[in-house]
């Protein structure tokens, strides 16, 4: 079962790295007209976006967590993969095929990012 999980993952990543290349030599998905992607445009818009509380530890790593959508969370050891991770949880929960995980669908070019972020006293 684990061996199947990992290769389902590899397959995916491959997927979603294939089609990225192909968008940028102009190949179209089409994944606008896509009916999944359509529904999740429309329960994105209908929320009024999906809000995360991220959360960044001592030694680099972070967490985010979907405040507005229960079950998407994410994190990882370097913020630099921060906004691809966040994407690829909020395509995941929806269920979109890797081939139609174009991040322009969840974020227009110029778009502010907003982070919550707490600083606590040491004791």
């Amino acid at each position: 079962m684990i061996l199947q999980e990992n290769l389902d993952s590899i397959a995916s990543k491959f997927v979603f790295g294939a089609s990225q290349i192909l968008r940028g030599v102009g190949f179209d998905f089409n994944e606008r007209n896509n009916p999944y992607v359509q529904e999740m445009l429309k329960r994105i818009n209908l929320i009024g976006g999906i809000n995360f509380k991220v959360e960044q530890y001592t030694d680099g790593s972070w967490t985010a967590e979907s405040v507005n959508i229960d079950g998407i969370i994410t994190g990882g050891a370097d913020l630099r993969q921060q906004n691809y991770l966040i994407r690829d949880a909020i395509f995941t929960y929806f269920e979109i095929p890797p081939y139609l995980c174009n991040n322009a669908l969840l974020r227009h070019n110029g778009e502010p990012v907003t982070a919550e972020q707490r600083i606590y006293a040491s004791r």
